[in-house]
């Protein structure tokens, strides 16, 4: 029940990078490249990566306490959740004092999705499941956490179950909410049947592995085939637009989520060299802080414009980018962004995410002591 999926662990790193491009806008540049474009897709990756380390870590224990999952879960996505959030308010705060002191630069602050209203069910994570509050406000990647952290409750009560009846209820909401998927039901949030539809898929694939587990005797050169045919298909499916696209990524991510989990081919070995590791350990953070820096620098290149009355951010099919004149600067500026985003986070992961779930870990000792 201990062994760590260190392959898995390092493509949540890769898939928060790509993330992180998906969000820039810089023209000429690889963020502009359809793979990216549509990164956005691993979203879906993530929910299904943690209906199965969920599994893995709770499916199968003969105890589970509610009060100490709910302490893990809270303690390993709150205290960062908060710090960004609060961040994102201090920013609209410093938009405002702009405002205010300043003849000529006039910012909109708390309207819209960074309205006062919305910051509530953000704190609370309520903002995806609110019919009322917006997905997207504040920190926008925040609202697939915002399905997370509940859908973490629903997995709960479906390991009240006993084994044959919890794979079916796992069945059942997974195939349900793809079903809705497919006939476009407008009833219940997308980003809901998004979430519940990926991650007990992702419990779905772990119960699969553990069928599997010590049973596939395939040697390494047909596991290295078979990662890189998978790699390629994901790769393809994410940077095109056919019918269905959502549906089809997400079968491909749970196969490629069972085959790596086994770490048998060649590719599975080269990400568990230690900076693969070390961007998988840092996906959360990177995850979650990279918006607030590249929505900060957008600010810094706004004011610039204002300031020496220079235009760095045309418009381009209706979309805004940041430009500075090529494509050569533009990709170095990335570069330098994602260099930013990745240290930020390494802070961030050693300050704030250890740091909560250490005190999550005493709260559970303490209450276990009692």
């Amino acid at each position: 029940m201990n062994k760590r999926f260190e392959a898995l662990d390092s493509f949540r790193g890769l898939a928060a990078l790509f993330v992180v491009i998906h969000h820039m806008y810089y023209l000429g540049s690889i963020t502009e490249w359809s793979f990216f474009r549509h990164s956005a897709l691993f979203v879906e990756f993530f929910f299904i990566l943690s209906g199965f380390v969920l599994s893995h870590s709770y499916a199968y224990k003969k105890e589970i306490y509610f009060k100490d999952y709910v302490i893990s879960r809270t303690f390993r996505i709150f205290p960062l959740h908060l710090v960004v959030l609060s961040a994102f308010i201090l920013l609209e705060l410093l938009k405002l004092w702009i405002t205010q002191n300043s003849q000529s630069l006039k910012i909109v602050t708390f309207e819209n999705n960074m309205a006062i209203s919305e910051i509530l069910p953000n704190i609370l994570l309520l903002q995806a499941w609110l019919p009322n509050a917006s997905n997207i406000s504040y920190n926008p990647p925040a609202w697939s956490i915002s399905i997370e952290y509940y859908m973490y409750m629903i997995f709960f009560t479906t390991l009240l179950f006993k084994p044959p009846f919890k794979t079916m209820s796992w069945i059942l909401i997974s195939l349900s909410m793809f079903t809705l998927s497919v006939i476009q039901y407008d009833n219940i949030d997308d980003v809901i049947i998004r979430g519940l539809s990926s991650f007990f898929l992702g419990t779905l694939v772990y119960r699969a592995y553990k069928l599997f587990e010590s049973k596939v005797s395939m040697n390494s050169s047909y596991f290295t085939l078979l990662e890189m045919m998978l790699l390629i298909s994901v790769c393809y499916v994410v940077s095109s637009n056919i019918v269905y696209q959502s549906i089809i990524v997400n079968i491909l991510f749970a196969i490629t989520v069972w085959v790596f989990a086994f770490e048998k081919g060649f590719i599975s070995f080269f990400l568990r060299y230690k900076i693969f590791l070390y961007f998988g350990k840092l996906s959360y953070s990177i995850y979650m802080i990279h918006v607030f820096i590249i929505f900060s620098f957008y600010w810094m290149i706004r004011l610039t414009e204002k300031l020496f009355n220079v235009h760095l951010t045309p418009i381009v099919k209706n979309t805004l980018y940041i430009d500075l004149g090529s494509s050569f600067y533009n990709n170095i500026l990335v570069g330098c962004l994602i260099g930013l985003i990745v240290l930020v986070s390494h802070f961030t992961y050693k300050y704030i995410e250890q740091k909560g779930q250490l005190i999550g870990s005493k709260l559970r000792t303490r209450k276990t002591n009692k």
